[in-house]
């Protein structure tokens, strides 16, 4: 079995990162699905991706990881995926050969499936959209399941 941590869109906010890494102590990956305005380095442990606000040149713009049987595609989302519509990433992921994306950029927490492609969004660590708790999701793999878990930040919390 494997715990990934999975988060999105911090903008810069390193103070959520933290408490992320803090809470969430036992994780096997620590995934960013970009727009952290932030380098690969000062990221770490996080692996990112580039997202469309980010300018470390050196971060790739997608990633892939094979886990327990299941092909995962991690990207940013532009311009695949928009507020409407995810037939983008539906058509990237089939090109890819990944049964799994995960991905950010919408600012919306999102968990569906769609022509056998698992679609997860962690929403923004930072700022939802869509006027809810700013979230990251907890995803543990296994051979047979892959279970995923809204986890929402209490602002209060890690600005202690």
């Amino acid at each position: 079995m494997i715990k990934i941590v999975l988060v999105s869109d911090n903008h810069f906010n390193s103070a959520v990162l933290k408490y992320i890494l803090y809470k969430e102590q036992d994780a096997d990956m620590y995934l960013h699905c970009g727009d952290s305005e932030m380098t690969m380095k000062e990221l770490l442990p996080f692996v990112s991706v580039k997202g469309n606000n980010d300018y470390d040149y050196e971060m790739p713009r997608q990633r892939f990881f094979d886990v327990l049987g299941h092909r995962i595609l991690m990207l940013h989302g532009d311009p695949y995926v928009s507020s409407i519509s995810d037939r983008g990433l539906i058509e990237k992921a089939k090109k890819e050969k990944a049964d799994v994306v995960f991905y950010g950029h919408t600012h919306r927490y999102d968990d569906h499936t769609s022509e056998g492609i698992r679609m997860i969004n962690p929403g923004s660590c930072n700022m939802n959209r869509d006027m809810t708790p700013p979230s990251y999701a907890k995803i543990t793999i296994d051979e047979r399941y892959i279970d995923v878990r809204r986890i929402d930040i209490d602002i209060d919390a890690y600005m202690k």
